[in-house]
Protein backbone atom coordinates (compact mmCIF):
# COMPACT_ATOMS: atom_id res chain seq x y z
CA UNK A 1 0.00 0.00 0.00
CA UNK A 2 3.02 2.37 1.12
CA UNK A 3 4.57 1.50 -2.04
CA UNK A 4 1.83 2.84 -4.73
CA UNK A 5 1.04 5.46 -2.42
CA UNK A 6 4.95 6.61 -3.03
CA UNK A 7 4.29 5.57 -6.92
CA UNK A 8 1.37 7.70 -7.03
CA UNK A 9 3.13 10.99 -5.49
CA UNK A 10 6.39 10.08 -8.01
CA UNK A 11 4.09 10.26 -11.04
CA UNK A 12 2.31 13.56 -9.46
CA UNK A 13 5.64 15.02 -9.23
CA UNK A 14 6.73 14.21 -12.66
CA UNK A 15 4.30 15.39 -13.85
CA UNK A 16 4.05 18.51 -12.30
CA UNK A 17 7.69 19.32 -13.31
CA UNK A 18 7.14 18.66 -16.59
CA UNK A 19 3.89 20.99 -16.64
CA UNK A 20 5.89 23.67 -14.89
CA UNK A 21 8.60 23.40 -17.44
CA UNK A 22 6.18 23.39 -20.15
CA UNK A 23 4.38 26.77 -18.17
CA UNK A 24 7.80 28.43 -18.41
CA UNK A 25 7.51 30.37 -21.44
CA UNK A 26 9.07 30.43 -25.32
CA UNK A 27 12.18 29.49 -26.14
CA UNK A 28 15.19 32.32 -27.00
CA UNK A 29 14.07 30.99 -30.92
CA UNK A 30 10.67 32.05 -30.14
CA UNK A 31 11.69 35.27 -28.84
CA UNK A 32 13.79 36.26 -31.31
CA UNK A 33 11.39 35.79 -33.84
CA UNK A 34 8.80 37.47 -32.89
CA UNK A 35 10.70 40.69 -31.67
CA UNK A 36 12.43 40.18 -35.35
CA UNK A 37 8.50 40.46 -36.49
CA UNK A 38 7.63 42.80 -34.49
CA UNK A 39 10.50 44.86 -35.41
CA UNK A 40 10.00 44.16 -39.40
CA UNK A 41 6.24 45.28 -38.93
CA UNK A 42 7.45 48.48 -37.34
CA UNK A 43 9.64 49.25 -39.82
CA UNK A 44 6.86 48.64 -42.86
CA UNK A 45 4.77 50.96 -40.65
CA UNK A 46 7.26 53.68 -40.97
CA UNK A 47 7.87 52.97 -44.76
CA UNK A 48 4.41 53.57 -45.71
CA UNK A 49 4.39 56.77 -43.47
CA UNK A 50 7.22 57.53 -45.57
CA UNK A 51 5.73 56.92 -48.68
CA UNK A 52 2.70 59.16 -48.17
CA UNK A 53 4.41 61.76 -46.24
CA UNK A 54 3.30 65.54 -48.76
CA UNK A 55 6.15 67.62 -49.25
CA UNK A 56 6.30 70.58 -47.27
CA UNK A 57 8.74 72.18 -44.95
CA UNK A 58 8.29 69.54 -42.33
CA UNK A 59 9.17 66.91 -44.72
CA UNK A 60 12.81 66.53 -43.75
CA UNK A 61 11.73 66.38 -39.75
CA UNK A 62 9.09 63.84 -40.49
CA UNK A 63 12.02 61.36 -42.62
CA UNK A 64 14.40 62.13 -39.91
CA UNK A 65 11.53 60.61 -37.58
CA UNK A 66 10.72 58.04 -39.36
CA UNK A 67 14.22 56.99 -40.11
CA UNK A 68 15.44 57.17 -36.58
CA UNK A 69 12.63 54.79 -35.62
CA UNK A 70 13.67 52.47 -39.00
CA UNK A 71 17.30 52.60 -37.36
CA UNK A 72 15.78 51.48 -34.17
CA UNK A 73 13.77 48.49 -35.46
CA UNK A 74 16.94 47.32 -37.42
CA UNK A 75 19.19 47.51 -34.28
CA UNK A 76 16.29 45.41 -32.93
CA UNK A 77 16.61 42.96 -35.73
CA UNK A 78 19.94 42.99 -35.28
CA UNK A 79 20.48 42.26 -31.67
CA UNK A 80 17.94 39.24 -31.87
CA UNK A 81 19.70 37.61 -35.42
CA UNK A 82 22.09 35.52 -33.00
CA UNK A 83 19.07 33.62 -31.15
CA UNK A 84 16.66 33.14 -34.41
CA UNK A 85 16.52 29.53 -36.25
CA UNK A 86 19.07 28.70 -38.41
CA UNK A 87 17.15 28.91 -41.09
CA UNK A 88 16.24 32.54 -40.52
CA UNK A 89 19.92 33.59 -39.08
CA UNK A 90 21.14 34.57 -42.72
CA UNK A 91 18.14 35.59 -43.98
CA UNK A 92 17.05 38.02 -41.88
CA UNK A 93 20.81 39.40 -41.69
CA UNK A 94 21.17 39.43 -45.43
CA UNK A 95 17.83 41.77 -45.49
CA UNK A 96 18.91 43.96 -42.91
CA UNK A 97 22.17 44.74 -44.37
CA UNK A 98 20.47 45.58 -48.05
CA UNK A 99 17.53 47.31 -46.49
CA UNK A 100 20.03 49.31 -44.37
CA UNK A 101 21.84 50.69 -47.66
CA UNK A 102 18.51 51.18 -49.72
CA UNK A 103 17.28 53.91 -46.36
CA UNK A 104 20.86 55.34 -46.41
CA UNK A 105 20.27 56.38 -50.35
CA UNK A 106 17.30 57.42 -49.56
CA UNK A 107 17.74 59.66 -46.79
CA UNK A 108 21.02 61.20 -48.58
CA UNK A 109 18.79 62.32 -51.60
CA UNK A 110 16.53 63.40 -49.01
CA UNK A 111 19.04 65.99 -47.48
CA UNK A 112 20.95 66.44 -50.64
CA UNK A 113 17.30 67.76 -52.40
CA UNK A 114 16.35 69.61 -48.53
CA UNK A 115 19.72 71.76 -48.27
CA UNK A 116 18.50 74.35 -51.25
CA UNK A 117 14.95 74.88 -48.77
CA UNK A 118 11.48 74.18 -49.75
CA UNK A 119 11.68 75.22 -53.23
CA UNK A 120 14.35 72.82 -54.17
CA UNK A 121 12.36 69.85 -52.52
CA UNK A 122 9.56 70.66 -54.71
CA UNK A 123 11.48 70.65 -57.63
CA UNK A 124 13.20 67.06 -56.59
CA UNK A 125 10.04 65.68 -55.25
CA UNK A 126 9.16 63.14 -58.17
CA UNK A 127 12.43 62.13 -57.40
CA UNK A 128 12.28 61.84 -53.73
CA UNK A 129 8.85 59.80 -54.43
CA UNK A 130 10.37 57.36 -56.93
CA UNK A 131 13.07 57.08 -54.05
CA UNK A 132 10.41 56.35 -51.47
CA UNK A 133 8.32 54.01 -53.74
CA UNK A 134 11.84 51.84 -54.45
CA UNK A 135 12.14 52.29 -50.25
CA UNK A 136 9.07 50.34 -49.90
CA UNK A 137 9.68 47.46 -52.63
CA UNK A 138 13.07 47.35 -51.01
CA UNK A 139 11.34 46.44 -48.04
CA UNK A 140 9.22 43.87 -49.42
CA UNK A 141 12.15 42.38 -50.84
CA UNK A 142 13.94 42.17 -47.87
CA UNK A 143 11.17 41.69 -44.77
CA UNK A 144 7.98 40.50 -46.16
CA UNK A 145 9.21 36.67 -47.38
CA UNK A 146 10.29 36.08 -44.41
CA UNK A 147 7.02 34.62 -42.84
CA UNK A 148 6.13 36.83 -40.11
CA UNK A 149 2.72 36.51 -39.28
Amino acid sequence: MFSIFSRSVGIAAISVVVLGLAACGESSEEKATKQTCAATSEIKAQVKKLETLPISSSFVAEVKTSAEAIDKSVGEVKSAAPNLPAANKAEFEAATRTFQLDLASQIATTVKSSTSGEAALKSAEPEIKASLSKLEADYKKAFEGLKCS
